[in-house]
């Protein structure tokens, strides 16, 4: 109640259609509530690794009597709309027998940049041993180890993708071919043998049985699913790749049966490929025994409701897509929930500052700008943010134009001082004032956020450099923000204090002058 109270305050301070809607809102919040309590028994919800591009849900779904569990992985590659969108319609069902464990967006960065690989290349090719130079910690591979605990828990793992073309076995086109992926179900082998286990795994025989019961509900023959035998062991294998995948992991390492699922790129309509794999995932949710109500297709367009803007220290306003924020100029603004007609998958982009997922984190604002939301790479909605007034210091300066004297505003540079960076320190955002230290265990993940400067217009202007890291960009030109550096792995010592390897210098630059000094100790 505290909270909706504050929370109509704010609102009344903005404007009039905000109080109108103020108790959908409220509606909307208790519903969600209720919801949740209700299905506090039959499901579970994880985040790792919150506030960043690479925020890693996961859902797990109990079924009313014991049996087996099904991992699903969508997204690991974010150029796939038909494979992340078909797991997040698992990510909300009920089920009557057996367990689900989903993972809709693995690999969110990328699916936010609508690209196949992310941060530091393809994702599904990280689950093997390390090669020479790779990195050893990244955020990446801080997913992918998550990925194989969660493997481990599991009877049978799928993995939702999208391949080039159609498969065939036999060469009949460029399109049609033994190395297209398209509208198949792939597999390493036939048969695995494994050495602690008496019984082998039969992957042949079960992606013949799931392929046919698909294809019983497919009409047209183009989209019928083929079994795909990568012979991944075999030195002639057409996919040595593949030893590094997430699937052979699962059964290499885990002993459990994996397979991907490959709906092909060459057809058009989303609604399509979703029921494709809906149906390839269903019959392997039948061969392992688990009753489940089945989800339904997507039907909406992703729409903003309402954006929930926290500005400095008051209430939150309740912004309708569409609407615009006036706030002061050196505002700091939070974020704080996105209300939509879809759950999962979203983020808010404040424009020109950031990443591409700014929610839950503070900026200051500087001067007018727009929060855009998105659902994976799609646009829904905005909000717009409107500033009036300044708080940055400014000075007169006379100027002769013809025979008339005029007075101008400009910018004092070289009084600019940044005053606090903030940072977020494995997955906790903390600040600290120029001249401070801050002190983390080693081996901890930081991402250096933003910076606050006495005059606000130049936030954005100001780079700062963690002495010592080199981010994994093809051309370093000092500024580390927004990437994540280990600590424990990332850091050269030859930069540090006086070479021990503990004290860190952080400095903050505008136009090569520094303007702030921070200091990051190493415990």
């Amino acid at each position: 109640m505290d909270f909706l109270r504050g929370l109509e305050e704010g609102i009344k301070m903005n404007n009039s259609i905000i109080i109108r809607r103020l108790t959908v809102v409220a509606v909307i919040l208790l519903l969600m509530g209720l919801t949740n309590q209700a299905t506090a028994k039959k499901s579970r919800h994880e985040v790792f690794l919150p506030n960043t591009d690479h925020e890693l849900n996961v859902y797990r779904i109990f079924g009313e009597q014991p049996g087996r569990t099904i991992m699903i992985i969508g997204g690991i590659q974010g150029d796939e709309p038909g494979g992340y969108l078909t797991a997040d319609l698992y990510a909300g069902i009920t089920l009557k027998k057996g367990n689900l464990i989903v993972v809709p967006r693995a690999n969110f960065y990328s699916i936010l940049l609508n690209q196949r690989e992310g941060l530091t290349g393809d994702m599904n090719r990280k689950f093997g041993p390390y090669e020479k130079g790779e990195r050893r910690n990244s955020l990446e591979q801080e997913i992918v180890t998550i990925l194989k605990h969660l493997i481990a828990e599991s009877d049978c793992l799928i993995n939702l993708h999208e391949g080039s073309g159609y498969y065939s076995p036999n060469w009949i086109s460029d399109i049609e071919n033994p190395k297209r992926f398209g509208q198949s179900i792939i597999y390493d082998t036939d048969v695995y043998e494994t050495t602690d286990t008496e019984k082998a795994i039969h992957l042949g025989d079960v992606a013949v049985r799931v392929v046919e019961k698909a294809n019983s509900q497919i009409e047209k023959k183009r989209y019928k699913f083929r079994p795909n035998n990568h012979d991944t062991f075999s030195s002639d294998s057409l996919h040595k790749e593949q030893r590094r995948s997430a699937t052979f992991y699962a059964l290499t390492q885990a002993h459990i049966p994996a397979y991907g699922i490959e709906t092909s790129k060459s057809i058009r309509s989303i609604e399509t490929k979703v029921r494709l794999q809906k149906m390839v995932v269903n019959a392997f949710m039948e061969e392992l025994g688990i009753v489940l109500d089945s989800p339904g297709v997507i039907v909406h367009e992703p729409e903003l409701n309402y954006l929930l803007i926290k500005v400095n220290t008051g209430p939150a306003f309740a912004m309708p897509s569409g609407s615009e924020l006036k706030i002061d100029a050196g505002d700091e603004i939070v974020v704080t929930d996105i209300v939509a007609n879809y759950e999962r998958g979203l983020v808010a982009d404040i424009i020109g500052l950031g990443t591409k997922n700014d929610t839950n984190t503070p900026f200051r604002i500087s001067a007018s700008t727009r929060v855009v939301v998105r659902k994976d790479a799609k646009q829904c909605g905005w909000v717009d943010i409107k500033t009036s007034g300044s708080r940055v210091s400014l000075k007169k300066k006379k100027t002769k134009k013809g025979q008339k004297q005029e007075e101008k505003e400009f910018i004092p540079e070289d009084l600019l001082r940044v005053e606090k960076l903030i940072i977020n320190v494995d997955n906790k955002i903390v600040s600290i004032d120029d001249g401070e230290t801050l002190t983390v265990k080693r081996g901890a993940r930081l991402i250096l956020r933003d910076v606050r400067t006495n005059i606000a217009t130049l936030d954005n202007d100001v780079i700062v450099n963690f002495k010592g890291f080199a981010p994994p960009k093809a051309k370093n030109d000092g500024n580390d923000l927004n990437y994540p550096i280990y600590t424990g792995q990332d850091l050269w010592r030859r930069y540090s204090i006086n070479k021990k390897g503990k004290v860190y210098p952080v400095i903050a630059l505008y136009k090569d002058r520094k303007v702030g000094n921070f200091w990051v100790e190493l415990d």
